[in-house]
């Protein structure tokens, strides 16, 4: 599809190959950004937006705040800056971000695109030209089976498991509302597959000081969201996996994958949640690790997994010894924190 984009609607989708075309040669060199104030407002608003992937609760919409070449740029140096932390957690972050913030512009684009134009369908041609070029035909109804699978590994609702899909020579049926979030998928998996990029080391010891301001930002945040950790309030499925482990009994993989995503979202580090394996029969260190990283986003593809909501416990057998504060929440995260807060607080219901 032949479409060109305005400076508007590219700064909505700075990832896009012609928002990036359209500021090549703003600047001399990366090093040019420390030499003027220009490039510290610019590194500003890149920091500023790795902050608001990282921040827990988002109070508002995102929004374009600056000129159609800022932003790009912005996004750009935010990407830069994640690369130089190289740290796998914070980039899953951050292509999350972008994803979500992609997916509510394109939604919304009749409020905030005046060249909005419906030529096929239901779907924009900025819509479809975007799609176009990420890989996906979104005015189709079917997807390639390949495609499905990996675009639906982090989603966990039950509409999105194959055995609720129609299978049809290699390809999936998906529902019109679905290709919205499809495509918000498209989009994460292939905004982290690039990264981290490869950027100069004088760079990054330039910007050393910055990185460190996100660094303790992201832990912060982190601590106040969870604190330390404390055992005690763990939910009755959690401290039942503990105590099988514990026993030395082989956890089945559904078990693994809970205990572990949960553990980590409330910050215990890898190599202790590797060493809680241990007494396990068939524990092999390397392999253990292996799997440990790859579920937090350390090692494989870089997609950090989010522990499995209550509904999904009770589908693979794992919710156990419920007790009331357990009929007051849908998620064992949720429990978490309102144990931690005690009761003279109401749970959350989602984590």
């Amino acid at each position: 599809m032949d479409f060109n984009p305005s400076a508007k609607e590219l700064s909505h989708f700075p990832f896009l190959k012609k928002a990036q075309d359209h500021i090549k040669g703003r600047f001399s060199s990366l090093d040019s950004l420390f030499n003027d104030r220009k490039g510290e407002l610019l590194i500003d608003r890149a920091l500023g937006r790795i902050q608001d992937a990282i921040t827990v609760k988002k109070t508002s919409a995102p929004e374009i705040t600056g000129t159609a070449d800022d932003e790009i740029a912005a996004y750009a140096l935010a990407r830069i800056i994640v690369s130089c932390v190289h740290d796998k957690t914070l980039i899953d972050r951050l292509t999350r971000y972008e994803s979500e913030r992609a997916y509510y512009f394109l939604v919304n684009e009749e409020e905030w695109n005046q060249n909005y134009r419906q030529d096929d369908g239901d779907y924009s041609n900025l819509c479809i030209a975007l799609a176009q070029e990420l890989g996906i035909q979104i005015t189709r109804d079917r997807i390639p089976l390949a495609d499905y699978v990996e675009l639906v590994a982090p989603l966990h609702q039950d509409r999105f498991n194959l055995v609720n899909r129609r299978l049809d020579h290699g390809l999936v049926d998906i529902k019109k509302d679905e290709r919205y979030e499809l495509l918000r998928e498209r989009i994460r998996v292939l905004l982290r597959r690039d990264l981290p990029h490869k950027v100069p080391s004088s760079v990054c010891e330039k910007l050393g000081p910055r990185v460190s301001e996100i660094k303790k930002v992201y832990q912060e945040q982190m601590l106040e969201q969870f604190g330390t950790i404390e055992e005690s309030s763990f939910p009755p499925c959690m401290q039942a996996l503990i105590t099988a482990l514990t026993a030395g009994v082989n956890l089945t993989h559904a078990g693994r994958f809970a205990l572990t995503t949960f553990l980590h979202t409330i910050g215990m580090d890898a190599q202790a949640i590797g060493q809680l394996y241990a007494r396990s029969p068939d524990f092999d260190l390397e392999k253990t690790m292996y799997q440990v990283e790859h579920i937090t986003g350390r090692g494989g593809s870089g997609t950090e997994y989010t522990a499995p909501a209550c509904a999904a416990m009770r589908t693979t057998g794992l919710c156990v010894n419920p007790d009331p504060l357990c009929e007051k929440v849908s998620h064992p995260l949720s429990y978490y924190r309102a144990k931690k807060r005690g009761p003279a607080k109401d749970p959350v219901k989602k984590p």
